[in-house]
């Protein structure tokens, strides 16, 4: 799942920084001014940048769990975002495609931190851990 997400990001944000005018022209309603470009080409290396995390996690699993949430938040702004730029009528429909695939990622990402968090500490439910031994204070007290 975690080298799909890359390979998404890569496949949104390479084009969007490498061609922000273009791409700006195919996601938007207006004209661009040449600010907007700039900032656009900056948001398509940030998508790379956290493509390039989501393959860090997709190498071991087990950890970078950090990376993972913060792929959950900014694939959520990118959901609100673009969905609200569609209806609003400031970007074309052709945007609720990838914020649609991004909703499908946010629902994959929060099952797999789910099933993380069960699988170390027999819960799905965060639970409070040792501060010393990070031993899960719910299996210290038989539950």
């Amino acid at each position: 799942m975690f080298w799909a997400a890359a390979a998404f990001n890569f496949a949104m944000g390479g084009p969007i920084f490498l061609a922000s005018e273009w791409t700006y022209r195919v996601a938007y309603v207006a004209e661009p001014s040449p600010d907007a470009i700039r900032f656009w080409g900056d948001f398509g290396y940030a998508v790379l940048v956290i493509g390039a995390g989501y393959g860090v996690v997709a190498a071991d699993v087990t950890r970078n769990h950090g990376i993972v949430w913060l792929g959950v938040i900014a694939k959520l702004f990118d959901v609100i975002a673009l969905s609200t730029r569609c209806f609003n009528g400031a970007a074309h429909t052709l945007v609720l495609l990838p914020a649609l695939i991004d909703a499908l990622f946010i629902i994959a990402f929060l099952a797999f931190l789910l099933s993380i968090r069960k699988a170390m500490t027999g819960s799905p439910i965060p639970c409070p851990v040792d501060a010393v031994t990070g031993e899960p204070l719910a299996r210290r007290f038989g539950r």
